[in-house]
């Protein structure tokens, strides 16, 4: 980690300007879609380009990588899942659920914390939901980017990356909570009602 930051530090002029800029984009599509950790590079891109305008960089480029990993999932995994749920029928109550749910658990999903950003992304390519329910989920993650994003515009130098933490904000906590309740609550309240027609369905 300290050589990748001092290499970055020798390359910050780099990535201040257009190609740079462009450069730093297809690093954060890479790591979405190969599902590796794109929280220091929120960091970094705070650090590099400041709180707002490290925001809209960091959106773009997770929001590209995103909807690339949802259609490489729909159109080369898909097929097998949906095979796989025909032999047991059960199973597909998590197809039916993120179905039934649509817009409204993916926005909740990305809002909670606890839910990997990439691994969603490929997750949702394997249900039948809409790329426009898909794509406007992803706002869900605008408060999350702007607070790693400001963090990292606090730095004062590149090496600080390495020991800065998020500090307590109460706003993203409440909504980080919230949010994975709620989540929780439809869930389970979708599979209660799939579990009851599949069970009609059989008698």
């Amino acid at each position: 980690m300290n050589i990748l930051l001092e290499n970055i530090y020798n390359f910050s002029f780099f990535f201040n300007t257009e190609i740079g800029i462009f450069a730093f984009v297809c690093i954060y599509i890479l790591s979405v879609l190969l599902i590796l950790p794109a929280s220091w590079l929120s960091l970094l891109s705070g650090f590099l380009y400041g709180s707002y305008f490290g925001s809209i960089i960091v959106f773009i480029s997770a929001s590209i990588g995103a909807s690339v990993a949802f259609f490489i999932s729909k159109s080369f995994l898909a097929k097998k899942l949906k095979n796989f749920f025909n032999r047991y029928p059960k199973l597909s109550v998590v197809d039916q659920v993120v179905r039934k749910g649509g817009l409204k658990l993916i926005f909740l999903a990305r809002l909670s914390p606890i839910f990997p950003f990439s691994i969603l992304n490929y997750f949702y390519g394997l249900n039948n939901i809409k790329f426009r329910d898909f794509a406007l989920g992803l706002l869900g993650i605008i408060p999350g980017t702007f607070l790693y994003c400001s963090i990292g515009s606090l730095a004062k130098s590149i090496q600080d990356l390495q020991y800065v933490q998020s500090t307590n904000n109460l706003y993203l906590t409440i909504v980080g909570v919230v949010s994975t309740f709620l989540f929780v609550y439809f869930s389970a309240k979708y599979s209660r009602e799939y579990f009851d027609k599949f069970e009609d369905f059989n008698l």
